[in-house]
């Protein structure tokens, strides 16, 4: 348990240090990243999609 709390503590700590001391420059290359990461999945977002090929269902 303890190993989590310290790496909670951690992302906690560099956050709250990029919005005070970097203005948020970090996190928001993160933030954009994942937002990159998510237009390139096939459903375009987060969310789950599950896609059938015609023609598995006509076997």
């Amino acid at each position: 348990m303890r190993p989590v709390l310290i790496v909670i503590a951690l992302a906690v700590c560099f956050v709250l240090w990029d919005r005070l001391e970097n203005e948020g420059r970090y996190t928001t290359r993160i933030e954009d990243s994942f937002r990159q990461a998510a237009a390139d999945l096939p459903s375009g977002s987060y969310g789950y999609e599950i896609r059938f090929n015609g023609d598995l269902m006509k076997r």
